[in-house]
C-alpha cells in the first residue's frame, strides 16, 4: 500500500471521529484548541493528490495510472492535467478540491456549535469521496517499471482538458456546500448558502458551455451537443439549481424548505451524474466503464436525500411547497419557468434512467434518441421563453393582455409551422416568435433600467435572460440552417468551387514524429508516437476570405485522430474535417515507420454552422449576468430587506 493510501485511510478515519465528537458535542480540536481535527484531514487528501501528480510530472511509469495516461513525451502541463485523465486520478482530483475547500469553509468560520450541522454533512460526504477514491485507487502499482508509457488519448490534449474538469469539479464542489449551510443554524447560514449556490450556477454554466465547444472543436461530431447520457446529466443538476433561482417567498411562503429541496435535489442530481460518468452506469463515449463505485454513488444519493429528510422533519419545517400564484403577471411568470424548468429536468432524467432500467431488466444497451429529448423538452422551453416575457414586461401588463400576446405568438407560430416560414423546419417556426418576443421584451427592460438608474440586479437578470434568449435562437436557427457540403475530393494545390463556396488547398505539410511511446512490454520496446500531415486550406464567399489548418494524425496505440478545424466568421462557422482515405492512410504509415510521404489527393467534408457566435455570445452575456447576485451575497442584508440573491428572477 502507497503512503498516498494510508494518508486517504487517515483522513476518512478522522472525518468519522470529527462526526462523533460533533454529534457527543466533544472538542473538535487539538493543539491547544488552535487547529480542527479535521484539518488534518483534509491537508492529507490534499497530499494525497500532490503525491500523484509529482508522479505523473516525474515520469514514475512504476504506477499503472501514470503508464497509461502518460509519456515522458508530454509537457508539463500536459502531465498535470493527465492526473485527473482516468477514473480513479479524477476521484483523487474532486476529493483534493472538496478538501481544499472545506479546509478553508473550517478554519475561517471556526468551530462554533452552530455550523455543527454544516461539519457533519460535510464530513459524510468527505468519507464517501474517499471510499470511491480508495476503491478506483490510482495508486495501484505494476508488477515491473516500464521504461516508458503509453500516453494521453489525443483527444485529451487540448487545452480544454486543463479547464473544464476543475471548472465542473468546482461547480459540484460548491453545490454541495451550499447544501452543507442548509443544516447550519447560523444566522450567516441562509447567505453562504446562496452565494455558495450563484458561485456553482456561474462554474455549471462555463463547465456546460466549455464542455459544449470541447466537442465542437476538438472531438469531431460536427456539433456542440448530443443529448448523450453524460452531457445530459450535467445540464439536469444545473437545471434544478436554475429552479432554485426563481422560487420566491410569494411562491413557497415563509417558512418552509423549498429552496433547500431545490439544492438537496441538485446536490443528488450532481451525484448521480458522477455515478453516469464515473460509475459506468449508462452507456456513453463520455463515461468509464463499469465498476462498483456507481452503486457506491447511488447510495450516497439517497443517503443525501434522506439526511435532508430527516434534519428538516426533525426541525419541524415543511420539506417542500410551491402555489401557482396567478395574482399578477410577475407571479404567474415566476410560477411558469419553475414549472417548465422542472419538467425539463424530468424529461431528461427519464432519457438517462429508462436505458439504464431497461438494461437492468432486458440485459440490453440501448439509448434514448436525441429527437426523444427534443421532442419533448421542446415545449417547456418555450414556456420558459413566455415567463421571460412576462418577467420583465410585467409593469405594463394585465394577466388578460399577457394571457392574449402569449395566445397570439403560439398561434402565429403555428401559422409559420404549416407555413413551412421562414425556415422551412417545422419546430424551429414554431419557436421563432417567442423567441423573437423575448430578446425585444428583455432588450426594452434592459434598457429601461438603465435609463432609470435601477438595481444592478435587475441588470444582472436581463443579462441572463438575454443570453438564455440568444442561445436559443443561435439553436432555433443554426440547428435547422447546417448546410452539409459532404465529402470532397481535392488534391494538394489546388481549389474547386461548391455551391457559392470557392475552397483553395496549399501544399501537405508532413509532421514527422517526435515522442515515442512504450509498444511491448514483453520484451520492452518503444516506438514512435504519432506522424501527421497538414494541410491549409483558405474558404471564400463574395468578397470574404477565412483560413484554417486542416490536421489528421496517425498514433501507434490510438489509430487514426482527425480533429475538425473551425474556421470562423462573424455569421457562420465552416466546418472542415479531413478523411481517412487510402491514399492519407497509407502516408502517414509510411511516415510513422521513418520515410516523410505526402498523398497526392485527399477526402474533406466540410460543413456550414450559421449563428454560432450568437450561442457563445449568449453563454458570456449569463456568465456576466451571474456574477453580480455572487458579489450582492457577500454584504449582509439589511434587517427586514431581502438580500440580492433572494430577489428572483436569477
Amino acid at each position: 500500500m502507497e503512503i498516498a493510501e494510508i494518508l486517504l485511510l487517515a483522513s476518512a478515519f478522522i472525518a468519522a471521529l470529527d462526526i462523533v465528537n460533533l454529534r457527543g458535542k466533544r472538542e473538535t480540536r487539538f493543539l491547544d484548541n488552535r487547529l480542527p481535527m479535521v484539518a488534518v484531514a483534509c491537508t492529507a487528501v490534499i497530499l494525497s493528490y500532490l503525491y500523484l501528480a509529482w508522479a505523473f510530472a516525474t515520469n514514475s511509469f512504476r504506477f499503472d495510472e501514470v503508464y497509461q495516461y502518460s509519456s515522458s513525451g508530454l509537457g508539463l502541463t500536459e502531465r498535470l492535467y493527465a492526473s485527473w485523465a482516468s477514473s480513479g486520478g479524477s476521484w483523487l482530483f474532486l476529493s483534493f478540491m472538496f478538501a481544499s475547500g472545506y479546509l478553508v469553509i473550517r478554519m475561517a468560520l471556526g468551530e462554533r456549535k452552530e455550523h455543527k450541522g454544516t461539519y457533519e454533512f460535510l464530513d459524510v460526504l468527505l468519507i464517501f469521496i474517499l471510499v470511491v477514491v480508495l476503491i478506483q485507487s490510482p495508486f495501484r502499482t505494476l508488477g515491473f517499471t516500464p521504461i516508458e508509457g503509453r500516453g494521453l488519448n489525443p483527444l485529451l490534449k487540448t487545452p480544454w482538458m486543463l479547464v473544464h474538469p476543475p471548472i465542473v469539479f468546482l461547480g459540484y464542489v460548491l453545490a454541495l456546500f451550499s447544501l452543507s449551510f442548509v443544516f447550519g443554524s447560523a444566522e450567516a447560514s441562509p447567505r453562504l448558502s446562496r452565494g455558495l449556490a450563484a458561485t456553482a450556477w456561474l462554474f455549471l454554466t462555463l463547465g456546460i458551455a466549455i464542455g459544449g465547444l470541447w466537442a465542437y472543436e476538438v472531438l469531431g461530431w460536427g456539433g456542440y451537443w448530443g443529448w448523450d447520457p453524460v452531457e445530459t446529466s450535467s445540464l439536469v443538476p444545473w437545471i434544478t439549481l436554475t429552479a432554485y433561482f426563481h422560487l420566491t417567498t410569494q411562491l413557497t411562503g415563509e417558512k418552509t424548505s423549498s429552496r433547500g429541496f431545490m439544492l438537496m435535489v441538485t446536490s443528488a442530481l450532481i451525484i448521480f451524474a458522477s455515478a453516469i460518468t464515473r460509475g459506468g452506469l449508462a452507456v456513453s463515449v463520455h463515461a468509464f466503464g463499469r465498476s462498483p463505485v456507481g452503486y457506491v454513488l447511488l447510495t450516497l444519493m439517497g443517503i443525501v436525500a434522506v439526511y435532508f429528510v430527516f434534519a428538516k422533519r426533525k426541525k419541524g419545517h415543511a420539506l417542500f411547497r410551491f402555489d401557482v400564484n396567478t395574482d399578477n403577471v410577475y407571479n404567474a411568470s415566476m410560477s411558469l419557468s419553475f414549472l417548465s424548468l422542472i419538467m425539463i429536468s424530468l424529461v431528461c432524467v427519464w432519457g438517462i434512467v429508462f436505458p439504464i432500467i431497461n438494461s437492468a431488466t432486458t440485459g440490453s444497451d440501448v439509448s434514448m434518441d436525441p429527437e426523444f429529448f427534443n421532442r419533448w423538452t421542446y415545449p417547456f422551453a418555450l414556456l420558459f421563453l413566455a415567463s421571460m416575457v412576462g418577467c420583465h414586461l410585467h409593469e405594463r401588463l394585465t394577466l388578460r393582455s399577457y394571457t392574449a400576446i402569449m395566445g397570439g405568438l403560439v398561434g402565429l407560430g403555428l401559422v409559420f409551422a404549416f407555413s413551412g416560414f421562414p425556415m422551412g423546419n417545422m419546430l424551429t417556426d414554431l419557436g421563432i416568435p417567442m423567441t423573437l418576443m423575448a430578446i425585444a421584451a428583455v432588450t426594452y427592460s434592459l434598457a429601461l433600467n438603465l435609463a432609470r438608474g435601477r438595481s444592478p440586479l435587475l441588470l444582472s437578470r436581463g443579462l441572463i435572460h438575454l443570453g438564455v434568449a440568444f442561445i436559443m435562437a443561435g439553436i432555433l436557427v443554426g440547428s435547422s440552417s447546417v448546410t452539409d457540403y459532404g465529402e470532397l475530393i481535392g488534391s494538394p494545390g489546388s481549389s474547386m468551387t461548391v455551391g457559392d463556396l470557392t475552397l483553395e488547398f496549399g501544399e501537405f505539410t508532413v509532421i514527422e514524429p517526435s515522442t515515442t511511446v512504450l509498444t511491448s512490454t514483453a520484451p520492452q520496446r518503444t516506438g514512435p508516437e504519432w506522424a501527421g500531415l497538414m494541410i491549409p486550406v483558405t474558404v471564400r464567399r463574395g468578397g470574404d476570405q477565412s483560413t484554417g489548418d486542416v490536421y489528421i494524425s496517425l498514433y501507434t496505440i490510438h489509430g487514426v485522430v482527425s480533429r475538425p478545424t473551425v474556421v470562423r466568421s462573424l455569421g457562420y462557422d465552416f466546418y472542415l474535417v479531413l478523411h481517412q482515405s487510402q491514399t492519407v492512410y497509407m502516408a502517414l504509415g509510411h511516415t510513422l515507420t521513418g520515410t516523410p510521404t505526402a498523398p497526392p489527393e485527399f477526402v474533406m467534408s466540410v460543413m456550414e454552422f450559421p449563428l454560432m457566435n450568437l450561442i457563445w455570445a449568449g453563454t458570456l452575456l449569463m456568465c456576466i449576468g451571474i456574477i453580480v447576485p455572487i458579489y450582492a451575497t457577500r454584504r449582509a442584508p439589511p434587517a427586514g430587506r431581502p438580500t440580492a440573491a433572494q430577489s428572483p428572477g436569477f
